[in-house]
């Protein structure tokens, strides 16, 4: 033992005697807050669509442009593939021609179903627009009279 090492005796106090048995108050101050105070008891429920709410017309042109873009996807890719890495120009051209033409009829079927779509929700928002204008100069009408 070094001459400065001194040996343990039963007079020092235990480490426990540092501590102190209950924690104080500003131990606690530094818990960190409840995230959920504050919140609303419950939160507001949203609804997810399913699909039975969407129309038959509307699902069968999703699903047939999806398998149009999909075959665009495969044709396309596929094509410069065989062209790139292995040379063979006519077959490998002839599928990316397949792909390219899917891609265009996919595009030009995408556009349409969106202007349809669209026309159709653009009625429906005018038609809303139409009735708030009534209820609007209606609700003036009635103020002028009184």
């Amino acid at each position: 033992m070094a001459p400065d090492d001194s040996t343990p005796d039963d007079t020092d106090p235990p480490d426990t005697d540092l501590l102190p048995e209950d924690p104080p108050e500003a131990e606690a101050d530094l818990l960190p807050d409840d995230p959920s105070e504050g919140l609303a008891p419950d939160p507001p429920q949203v609804s997810v669509p399913s699909e039975e709410d969407a129309p038959t017309a509307v699902k069968k042109e999703f699903w047939s442009l999806v398998l149009l873009f999909n075959v665009a996807l495969f044709g396309m890719s596929l094509g410069i593939m065989l062209v790139g890495f292995e040379g063979r120009w006519e077959f490998g051209g002839a599928i990316f021609a397949v792909g390219a033409f899917a891609f265009a009829r996919g595009w030009y079927g995408y556009r349409k179903a969106t202007s349809t779509l669209g026309d159709s929700d653009d009625a429906t928002d005018a038609d809303d627009a139409e009735r708030e204008a009534s209820d609007g100069t209606t609700d003036d009408a009635e103020l002028q009279k009184d």
